[in-house]
């Protein structure tokens, strides 16, 4: 089953565990009163009462559901760190239903008792579904897959999505361009063929993969890649894709509003700013002293420097032998700052830089121009992040820890370009939501 299918598939199985949940703490509670010759109401009417209360409660638990990354595909495992955020979700959504009925009045419902009632039902069938969800989709709906490959590609291909069954794909084999492919389909009862890209330049296969195009799921192993990993392959850019993707999709109206919303955002965060500033500034001043903010220049959009600004997270004398990289563990950085990198904290006065319009919310890493000279001689490319305003967020930052290096530089930029390719006013408040979820769950670098 495919990946969206599935995202489906649990939000729907969601919805339901969380109306029976509902439709049982009615029962629970107003059975007995309905029944009686002096009740006004039948039980029926009770819950399509409690309905029109919870509903709106309902969604702001999907989309922390969803903040949380249980509609992930990728994520539906049964370990500890599925179980966890899990958790996490389930806490938030307490919390945030505690305060939804204490400033709400609705008439005929005791929030209390049946708030506690209904998310003590709904937190065990939650989790007890979820966990049967994670179960089916590793040892069923699998569909059965052949990759035609003829390098180490189709096999590392292969060895994930077999190590990762949650996805849905189950590689039978990785054949080549010579193998009988209609009769193995039809014997292993296939489901896709992912195949080579490099082995498109040989006529007589295409020819042939025509015979199953509206039979079976056939797509090229890059695009396969880059539709489940949401990344691009580096190998595959050059001035064409730029071409294709992003000069020709110029987005200037989608360019206008986010530029919008990221001046009206920025000034809605302006209190909780000022509010957490004055937090945040005693206890770098307690901790060991020195300047509270850190002005720092950075590349921006189409290669112009300014200078970004954050609360102090290193020593005063962290760059003393120069520009280095931020490693993990850093004696550098204070105990307050590696809080403060944990709950992304730190990046809070860039408000200032969305304001003048020199960041964005949702945009590629600004890097420090020591770093691009380094970045640009050894990356093909690498400049072409700057097309758009540097971010508060982004997708590679959410999706890979912080870079040290050239290497983790080009796993990061393949997460930058694939945002270049698909960047949308509903990828970007996606992309924010998910920072929310680092933020609440201190999973920062």
């Amino acid at each position: 089953m495919p990946s969206q299918a599935k995202k489906i598939l649990i939000l729907l199985g969601d919805i339901v565990i969380l109306y029976f949940s509902l439709l049982v703490t009615v029962y629970l509670r107003y059975s007995e009163i309905s029944n009686s010759a002096s009740s006004n109401f039948t039980t029926q009417q009770f819950f399509l009462i409690h309905i029109q209360a919870f509903t709106p409660l309902i969604l702001v638990w999907i989309l922390i559901f969803y903040i949380h990354n249980l509609y992930e595909v990728n994520f539906a495992k049964n370990n500890l760190e599925f179980y966890s955020a899990l958790a996490r979700a389930l806490i938030v959504s307490f919390f945030v239903a505690v305060l939804f009925f204490y400033f709400a009045n609705f008439a005929y419902v005791a929030p209390k008792t049946n708030l506690f009632i209904y998310f003590s039902i709904f937190s065990a069938l939650f989790a007890l579904w979820r966990g049967q969800a994670n179960a089916l989709f590793k040892k069923n709906l699998l569909l059965k897959t052949f990759i035609i490959s003829e390098n180490e590609k189709g096999g590392k291909l292969a060895l994930k999505l077999n190590q990762n069954p949650q996805i849905g794909y189950k590689v039978e084999a990785v054949i080549n361009s010579e193998d009988n492919i209609n009769e193995s389909v039809k014997n292993k009862n296939i489901g896709a063929l992912i195949i080579d890209d490099e082995l498109f330049n040989k006529e007589s296969l295409v020819s042939y993969l025509y015979n199953f195009i509206d039979k079976i799921e056939v797509i090229t192993l890059d695009k396969f890649n880059e539709r489940v990993w949401r990344k691009v392959n580096l190998e595959n850019v050059n001035h064409l894709w730029f071409l294709n993707n992003i000069v020709s999709g110029k987005r200037s109206f989608y360019e206008t509003i986010k530029r919008f919303f990221d001046f009206i955002l920025s000034i809605l965060l302006i209190p909780i700013f000022i509010l957490l500033g004055i937090v945040i500034s005693l206890l770098i001043k307690i901790e060991g002293g020195g300047p509270v903010f850190y002005s720092q220049l950075r590349v921006g959009q189409k290669g112009k420097n300014f200078n970004l600004i954050k609360f102090r997270t290193m020593r005063t004398d962290a760059e003393k032998n120069g520009a280095q990289w931020t490693i993990e563990n850093d004696k550098r950085v204070t105990k307050v700052g590696k809080f403060l990198r944990k709950t992304r904290l730190d990046e809070l006065p860039q408000i200032i830089n969305i304001i003048k319009g020199e960041m964005a919310f949702v945009g590629p890493r600004a890097e420090r121009p020591e770093f691009h000279k380094l970045l640009v001689r050894e990356i093909p490319f690498y400049d072409r992040r700057y097309l758009v305003k540097p971010g508060l967020t982004g997708w590679a930052q959410i999706n890979y820890t912080y870079g040290s290096s050239v290497e983790d530089t080009k796993e990061k930029l393949s997460y930058d370009f694939y945002y270049l390719k698909n960047r949308s006013l509903v990828f970007d408040v996606g992309i924010i939501l998910k920072t929310i979820n680092i933020v609440l769950s201190g999973l920062g670098r």
